[in-house]
């Protein structure tokens, strides 16, 4: 018995720049790094870094386009109600809902692929104790319901102001 691997996906290669960007984020010196496939597929690319200084939570938000699956390595700084500071690595797949290709058989194909897509990251992300997270929709990107998925096992509060300044509207 053979085994056709014909129609196997082949893992993008991850490009140099969007591993200096993981290395940025990673050593505390950006916020965010957004990564995104080539036109191609070919490739993982970087998107956009949102830095430390400047960074704010909505201009990270934007870089998530709804007909692109995207990737995303996030340090997110808060404060716990008794004064514990904390900086959690996590990192993103997105895969929106409203993706959608030319055909059915096409838009399914990218959307399974996206999480195969990222090995690379994702490894290097677990390696350096990144949490793992997937949003489909816009409300799962909001800081609030991001922030409740990485500190889940928080003891204390997140004193909400500590987040509300990565915003720069009304959360």
């Amino acid at each position: 018995m053979s085994i056709s691997v014909s129609n196997a996906v082949e893992s993008p290669e991850v490009s140099s720049e969007a591993w200096d960007a993981y290395t940025q984020v990673a050593k505390g010196k950006a916020l965010a790094a957004v990564f995104q496939l080539s036109a191609d597929e070919s490739q993982i690319l970087v998107k956009e870094v949102v830095g430390n200084e400047d960074g704010k939570w909505d201009d990270f938000v934007k870089q998530f386009d709804p007909q692109q699956i995207a990737w995303a390595l996030m340090l997110l700084p808060y404060r716990t109600t008794n004064g514990g500071i904390r900086n959690k690595l996590l990192f993103a797949t997105w895969v929106p809902d409203t993706l959608s290709r030319a055909t059915f058989k096409e838009t399914i194909r990218l959307k399974s692929s996206a999480v195969f897509f990222s090995a690379g990251l994702k490894k290097a992300a677990a390696r350096d104790g990144a949490k793992m997270y997937q949003a489909n929709d816009p409300s799962d990107l909001k800081v609030h319901a991001v922030l409740d998925t990485v500190a889940k096992f928080e003891r204390d509060p997140i004193e909400v102001a500590s987040v509300d300044r990565l915003t720069t509207t009304a959360v």
